[in-house]
């Protein structure tokens, strides 16, 4: 709280607290209610269904009941509408005339349909006396065509076929290749295969709760995700996507990659990472806060930016691929997600699996926990100067040897 104040930032216990000129945006919605007002709306009917972790507003779910008719303002409004759709027509005039409609048409059918079998009797009779005639002017009819046709197949055995310009691979492999919309697919549960190369890379606890992980069905199982347990006992398990379609539910956990050297094919995802974290054993590495501010950026990392403790870390890893990056002091504190999805390239590199709207996040939290990040002038200068004298050692024992 303290360092949250000298930031800038300003708590109001209440709504009363807040001034008058701040009302529009601090409203009395951002407050929790009180006891009565908790139980007039039975709050404890709602359920929470997954922990927020991406600077939105929360959301419910509700299940409406039509108690009694509508005003009588909104009921003149649908009428008139309806009468709007019919062109003027009134309702009770159009179901009326609609009916009358019905009747006739099925009333005109039957009478058609007598005066459909008397035409047929007798067009049958005049069908057969021209019969033989007619036969005899078609096929005088198709001749001439059928020496056309045998004509153009001539001339196109005749032309050289064209030849095209190859696509290559990339080509052939990207005609008309179309994404697979997944998002209107069940949540299924993994495969048993998936499960023993991920375990064996990431050293999974034997606590890790494998059933939380789910794929879309009819898919690749390009993702896995964290589903949490509010949600699939008493929703998914209960038979909620044979009734509704499920648009999109859980945290992302862990996303095939290509990765073709190793058996292991997934790798970690910054979204679900905290629900992660506290079962995994290998390929973790905790940071110090300069090391940890190190890794929060784009591109690639060379080792030689970190500290030789956290260098011999990363060559410890045991090859490429995806690894986790904890802060020292917050390895367990899992609300605060002080965590990082990162990548160990082969050529002594690695990369930040983070989207730049949560480094900024964790930047910030970085700040709120009291880190001030360094000058990158003065981080330029020291490198430059540790240089110089590094030159100036080698050049003297070269001189001292000669």
């Amino acid at each position: 709280r303290e360092r949250t104040t000298s930031l800038g930032f300003v708590e109001y216990a209440s709504y009363d607290e807040v001034e008058p000129e701040w009302r529009r945006r601090v409203r009395g919605s951002c407050f929790p209610p009180t006891e009565e007002e908790a139980k007039e709306f039975e709050l404890h009917k709602c359920l929470r269904c997954l922990p927020q972790d991406m600077d939105t507003g929360g959301f419910f779910v509700a299940l409406l009941k039509k108690v009694k008719p509508l005003s009588k303002n909104a009921t003149d409004r649908m009428n008139m509408l309806a009468r709007e759709s019919r062109g003027g027509v009134e309702v009770d005039a159009h179901l009326c005339k609609t009916g009358d409609e019905e009747k006739d048409a099925r009333t005109g059918s039957v009478e058609k349909e007598g005066e459909d079998v008397n035409m047929a009797e007798s067009s049958a009779v005049e069908d057969t006396a021209d019969a033989e005639p007619a036969n005899g002017r078609k096929e005088e009819e198709d001749k001439p065509k059928e020496e056309e046709s045998n004509k153009k197949e001539e001339i196109k055995e005749k032309e050289e076929p064209i030849q095209k310009a190859p696509m290559g691979k990339v080509g052939m492999h990207h005609k008309h290749q179309k994404k697979a919309d997944l998002s209107k697919e069940d949540f299924v549960p993994c495969g048993p295969t998936l499960w023993p190369p991920i375990v064996e890379e990431y050293g999974l606890a034997p606590t890790f709760p494998k059933d939380q992980f789910m794929i879309r069905a009819s898919g690749e199982a390009k993702v896995l995700y964290f589903i949490s347990k509010s949600v699939k006992e008493d929703l998914i398990d209960r038979g909620i996507q044979d009734r509704v379609t499920v648009i999109n539910s859980g945290l992302k956990a862990f996303e095939r990659c290509s990765l073709q050297e190793k058996n292991v094919i997934y790798r970690l995802s910054q979204e679900g990472i905290q629900f992660v974290v506290p079962y995994v054993t290998k390929r973790i590495i905790s940071a110090s806060m300069d090391d940890f501010y190190k890794c929060v950026q784009t591109g690639f990392i060379s080792f030689d930016k970190f500290s030789e403790p956290f260098q011999k870390g990363l060559e410890g890893m045991g090859g490429p691929g995806s690894f986790l990056v904890t802060l020292e002091g917050y390895e367990k504190d899992y609300t605060k997600k002080m965590y990082l999805s990162m990548w160990l390239r082969s050529n002594k590199a690695v990369n930040c699996f983070v989207t730049k709207i949560e480094m900024d996040a964790i930047l910030s939290k970085m700040g709120a926990l009291g880190y001030v990040a360094p000058n990158v002038e003065d981080e330029e200068k020291a490198e430059a100067v540790s240089g110089l004298v590094e030159k100036a050692a080698v050049e003297d024992k070269m001189d001292v040897s000669s």
